[in-house]
């Protein structure tokens, strides 16, 4: 059995283990934030200085040590997760301007503090922002990395766009967005993490994989937490991806094996606490939360099948660890 607590024990080890980097990285995040221009350096602040797991930078330190034990270059790869890291704030904040949230982590968003305008431009810059952490980097397959990533998320988020409110919305559709939104830059952590750790093409391209792997299953997970199963401390509120139009896999399950009419009414009427209550009752009685979760789990298989490729270290271990216990985060 997993207890509620062994998903932030793993990830407490793992920074354990990567403190010095993740130090490093946040340090440099800061200097990028004091040093921007007059207008955008509270904006920017604001943003860097918001609590958070780091679980991607964490990937990828944890990756770049499993070969050798050590990271080879710290600078290097605090570089890499300080470009990662500000290129996924630059799109929590575009995605606050599109869905309208106010807040994020419990604090306000940059649209509700300052306006849509600050918040897409603040965006933009910190997109730039990212980049140039890495203009110096000698190996192009972490420019890629982080190119590919950047250009994803843009192609998952306008698929998402374009598929919001619809309740015909396919698995196939579903997994597109959730590669594009969220697993590429897990991808790219991976694939940063295992170039720095010295691995050979063959094992960079597993990596990859397991990233791939990883971000699907975290993604799942977070659609879960939407609807309040298990969720604590979200940082946002519950139900707002299902107020929004956003079909996940959860309403996707219900939809392949139930009548659609009464929950499409109530998806329609999501905005009303009740239908949303009466929305969370009926899929579960229809176990698509258990059936979702099943399949995160699957992915998190697959991933430490990949794991298990790589030398035996205590490093590995704690990514063993970290992956087997995602699919019980609360938050």
């Amino acid at each position: 059995m997993i207890f509620p607590n062994k998903f932030q024990n793993a990830v407490k080890e793992a920074k354990s283990l990567v403190q010095p980097a993740l130090d490093l990285s946040s340090k440099m995040m800061q200097e990028v934030a004091l040093n921007s221009p007059v207008g955008l350096r509270e904006r920017i602040t604001q943003t860097v200085e918001r609590p958070g797991k780091k679980l991607r930078s964490i990937l990828l330190f944890l990756l770049a040590k499993s070969k050798n034990n050590e990271i080879n270059d710290l600078e290097r790869a605090a570089r890499a997760a300080a470009s990662i890291e500000m290129l996924h704030l630059a799109s929590l904040v575009h995605d606050d301007v599109i869905d309208g949230s106010e807040f994020r982590r419990g604090v306000n968003s940059i649209h509700s503090s300052f306006g849509n305008k600050i918040a897409v431009l603040a965006g933009d810059y910190m997109l730039a922002q990212s980049m140039i952490f890495v203009l110096e980097e000698k190996d192009r397959r972490i420019l890629q990395a982080l190119a590919y990533s950047a250009s994803s998320l843009a192609a998952g988020e306008i698929l998402e766009i374009d598929l919001t409110g619809n309740m015909n919305i396919s698995f196939e559709e579903y997994m597109q967005v959730v590669e594009g939104k969220t697993a590429s830059l897990l991808v790219a952590c991976a694939k940063c993490g295992a170039v720095l750790a010295g691995y050979d093409d063959e094992t960079v391209e597993d990596c990859k994989e397991l990233g791939l792997h990883f971000g699907i299953a975290f993604q799942i997970i977070d659609d879960i937490l939407d609807y309040g199963i298990d969720a604590e401390s979200l940082g946002k509120k519950k139900f707002e991806d299902l107020q929004n139009g956003l079909i996940t896999l959860p309403l996707i399950l219900y939809f392949q094996k139930n009548p659609r009419e009464e929950m499409e009414q109530l998806v329609k009427n999501a905005s009303d606490s009740d239908s949303a209550n009466l929305i969370v009752k009926k899929l579960k009685s229809a176990d698509c939360f258990n059936e979702a979760k099943s399949i995160a789990r699957s992915h998190l298989s697959k991933a430490i099948e990949i794991l298990r490729k790589l030398p035996p270290s205590r490093v590995n271990n704690q990514l063993r660890k970290f992956f087997e216990t995602m699919a019980e985060r609360k938050n």
